[in-house]
């Protein structure tokens, strides 16, 4: 593939491959035969070089190295300015073996006048760091025999330092060790925020390490989590504790469609959980238990321990509860004993009243049904089952030591679940579902096994309580998206201006923000920043897309991630990967470029018009639950205080929900009107192993503001799967509509339109017809609610009232392919009008219904897959 690219574009991708062609490569092969004499007492060579050369190759180097002996006499030089996170490399040799356990220190560094910068302000990214939970970690280097590694090392230089600092590098494996001195010059200005604000310098790699939202503060629009007894409480649900450190209860106080917090709670759990020990003779195990231990609490989360035991095994329970309604149980059973067991599972009973719907193991989301049974297959994106009502669930998900987030979207085969241990026991594992009295059992058994003495089994599990908040109507009815497919941004705001919209998304593939996953492009940067001031000055809001999943090779950093093999970029097939996007194998520019690398194709984004036409963007997929993380909320806290970003869009997400709340902080903190939307492509299907998008991101949701999960959905199913699957209702979340603009009409049933911008048909219509009539002042109460007002005689036909004081909203869908006739039926007393002073009118919307005055609301036509929103007015 040719690629056609201005003279305007200084990137990395193009960059790299100028360092390559001005600088004479030698194979590792020839350099050992040409450099025999040189290397022929030597295990290995550790070769430094600055940041503006980074590695390209682990199977040759460049020639240079060979020639250079930096020794006592002729130290390295590099070049900084004080207040810099200052980077560059060192590149080991494997010259004939593998190297082992390869350790690389630093002594201070000191200038003349005796000042130091202490070694503990100097690191090597691939010997370990920080998590992305904010512990430290440690990693091994080993470097195959005949390869060259790159390890990248940071030095975080204090403001105050200045002059000549001397120090060195010490590369050790076994009993061999390289010094390397290095000689530091420091001159210029003092570098504001570490250098940050420019990419080329790859200070950014201390974004890698970064901490930014990691406390125990309780994200805004939540409440602290409190303890009475064996009682816990959070925002609109309780939790009570048995004494085998189990659930005994769980309640809700949400109100029926999520529009406030009742004091009245209503039990989704109001019998215990069992752990279940089944014996090959049918006998059970008697686990007693011991004491509650509270082991924590903070603002943020309880935990607690209690150790179950018996003469057969033990137990040992350690439970957690966060604010956000998530709780994580790690269940240890130790056998004391050789035991043949016949089963061993964890019942659930959730209260039939509030088990009404259902997602996940299989199950599009919708309706429950009667009964539902499910075995452990990890060729499909499932582990979790979310069962509930609207205004009261819980999500399970089952898990054990092994478990590894998996890769999405399209790339599930090549990072897919792992089979836990003890649910999975090689494939016996499953849940069962049925009715058992007022209650519905959900038992996920694991199957008969052996178990020796000392054998252990990791029988973890996760909750969520289910739903997260009241429905935010600012968000639902006020923010209005304007979102452009076009790669040039010079007709945003006036665009977004004359159809209403006040918050734009910035897409990656734009003249503004042309990398994927990398907004702070050198090239680019100063350009998105414009557009953000200029956006302001109008009363718009911008938000960029960002996420982790897929990263640019662009990036000037994506050297440093290659070298750390695998934990950023994801260890993929490399060459080998064939994909739904790349059919015949990865693109020419990855083969040339990422020779003898572990990596997966993803995303090309191609210009075909502005500055950048002709350009491919190409990208890889990225490890979740890595540093990559760090990255990307290092990241996201420079554009919060450089940028002024409003927040960001999410699309089909690597990143777990830990991450998801540090963001939430961050944007809280810096940007208090910032928004976080997450948009999914619809998973249930082969490639992305049948998983509904709202059960596999659910954990994620009590950070997001607006789910857009509306890409790849079929608008002609049931209104159960758009309440469940769209709608974003039951997990206290306003959704949006995307595919083809979605059905407007059905969409009002649940508050939900289309964005404009993206589709052919903008809702800027509705949004008017909403501000006219004060939508989002009116109580929203959905046909799912026992105690609505309103009803219609014909099931394909629903309605939801928009309720007001004096006037009132009635949003009618027809969910059928045919066209219908239904009377509406208005409880007057419940609705608190005077039947005889109320009127009915049709109101005209553009591109929905055209106006009609309303005698009764008996017989109403209503046209196959449409609706009417219809005013009830109470006279004086």
């Amino acid at each position: 593939m040719k690629y056609r690219i201005t003279a305007l574009i200084i990137s990395s991708f193009i960059w790299h491959t100028a360092i390559q062609a001005q600088t004479h490569y030698i194979a590792v092969k020839d350099a050992l035969r040409q450099y025999a004499g040189k290397l022929q007492h030597k295990d290995f060579i550790a070769f430094p070089e600055v940041r503006e050369h980074p590695v390209q190759w682990t199977d040759s180097l460049p020639e240079g190295w060979l020639k250079n002996d930096h020794s006592a006499a002729s130290p390295f030089v590099l070049h900084a300015q004080p207040g810099e996170f200052f980077v560059f490399q060192t590149a080991v040799w494997a010259i004939k073996e593998r190297l082992s356990l390869v350790q690389i220190k630093f002594s201070d560094l000191k200038n003349k006048a005796g000042e130091v910068i202490p070694a503990g302000r100097i690191t090597c990214f691939n010997a370990g760091g920080t998590d992305f939970r904010g512990q430290p970690f440690v990693k091994e280097i080993n470097v195959p025999a005949g390869s060259v590694q790159a390890l990248w090392i940071g030095i975080d230089l204090p403001r105050t330092a200045k002059g000549i600092y001397k120090g060195t590098v010490i590369v050790t494996v076994g009993n061999e060790t390289q010094v390397t001195p290095v000689q530091l010059e420091l001159h210029g200005e003092i570098l504001e925020d570490h250098g940050f604000d420019e990419g080329r310098r790859l200070s950014r790699l201390a974004w890698l390490n970064s901490t930014a939202g990691i406390d125990q503060h309780v994200t805004k629009g939540y409440i602290p989590i409190s303890r009475k007894g064996n009682r816990l409480m959070i925002l609109g649900r309780s939790m009570e504790i048995a004494a085998n450190g189990l659930p005994a209860a769980i309640s809700t106080y949400f109100t029926p469609s999520n529009q406030s917090i009742s004091s009245q709670g209503r039990p989704v759990v109001d019998s215990a959980f069992r752990f279940v020990i089944e014996q090959e003779n049918g006998d059970h195990i008697a686990l007693k238990p011991g004491n509650i231990r509270f082991t924590s609490a903070s603002p943020s989360a309880i935990t607690w321990q209690v150790i179950n035991s018996s003469d057969e095994c033990d137990l040992v329970c350690n439970g957690r509860l966060e604010f956000d309604g998530f709780a994580a149980w790690n269940l240890t059973l130790k056998a004391k004993r050789s035991l043949q067991i016949k089963d061993i599972r964890l019942e659930t009973p959730v209260n039939k009243e509030k088990a009404v719907y259902m997602m996940g193991l299989n199950k599009a989301g919708g309706f429950r049904p009667a009964e539902w049974n499910w075995t452990w297959d990890t060729t499909k994106n499932q582990d979790a089952l979310w069962i509930g009502d609207v205004n009261g669930g819980l999500r399970i998900k089952w898990k054990a030591e092994n478990y590894v987030l998996p890769l999405v979207n399209i790339y599930y085969k090549f990072g897919p679940l792992h089979l836990p241990p003890s649910w999975g026991n090689a494939g016996k594992g499953g849940v069962r579902l049925f009715e058992k009295g007022r209650e519905v059992m959900v038992q996920a058994y694991s199957g008969s096994r052996s178990m020796a003495a000392g054998d252990v089994l990791h029988y973890d599990f996760e909750l969520l309580i289910t739903p997260f908040r009241t429905l935010n109507k600012e968000v639902q009815f006020g923010d209005r998206y304007y979102h452009s497919d076009k790669d040039v941004s010079s007709g945003f705001v006036a665009t977004a201006d004359s159809l209403g919209a006040n918050i734009i998304n910035i897409h990656h593939k734009k003249d503004i923000y042309p990398y994927i996953n990398y907004p702070f492009a050198d090239i680019s940067v100063a350009g998105l920043k414009d557009f953000i001031d200029r956006a302001h000055q109008d009363n718009k809001r911008v938000k960029v897309y960002y996420t982790t999943r897929e990263l640019t090779v662009n990036l000037p950093e994506f050297r440093s991630f290659l070298s750390l093999n695998g934990e950023v970029i994801y260890p993929g097939p490399g060459a080998g990967a064939k994909t739904l996007l790349h059919p015949d194998g990865p693109d020419p520019w990855l083969l040339q470029n990422l020779r003898g690398k572990k990596y997966i194709p993803a995303w090309v984004a191609s210009f075909t018009s502005g500055k950048y036409a002709g350009l491919h963007d190409l990208s890889v997929i990225t490890t979740p639950d890595s540093r990559l993380n760090n990255f990307y909320i290092g990241g996201l806290d420079w554009m919060t205080r450089h940028l002024h970003i409003d927040g960001v869009y999410i699309d089909d997400c690597a990143l777990d929900r830990f991450t998801i709340r540090r963001e939430r902080k961050i944007l809280d903190d810096n940007r208090p009107a910032a928004r976080i939307d997450l948009h999914s492509w619809n998973h249930f299907n082969e490639y992305a192993g049948w998983a509904s998008c709202l059960n596999m991101y659910m954990d994620l949701l009590p950070y997001i503001d607006q789910v857009w999960i509306g890409e790849g959905r079929n608008y002609d199913t049931p209104p159960d799967y758009w309440l469940v699957e769209i709608s974003g209702i039951p997990f206290g979340l306003p959704g949006q509509m995307l595919q083809d603009g979605g059905n407007p009409w059905r969409g009002m049933v649940y508050g939900i339109t289309n964005r404009a911008g993206w589709v052919k048909n903008p809702p800027d219509h509705l949004w008017q017809f909403w501000d006219r009539y004060g939508i989002k002042d009116k109580t929203m109460i959905g046909y799912w609610d026992a105690g609505t007002p309103v009803s219609t005689d014909n099931d394909s036909i629903k309605v939801t009232l928009y309720k007001g004081a004096t006037e009132s909203v009635l949003a009618l869908g027809n969910f059928s392919s045919a066209d219908q006739q239904c009377s509406v039926h208005v409880d007057f007393k419940k609705l608190g009008y005077d039947g005889s002073k109320t009127t009915y009118f049709i109101p005209a919307i553009e591109r929905y219904q055209d106006r009609q005055q309303l005698k009764s609301l008996d017989r109403l036509k209503v046209p196959a897959k449409k609706g009417y929103l219809i005013v009830l007015k109470q006279d004086h």
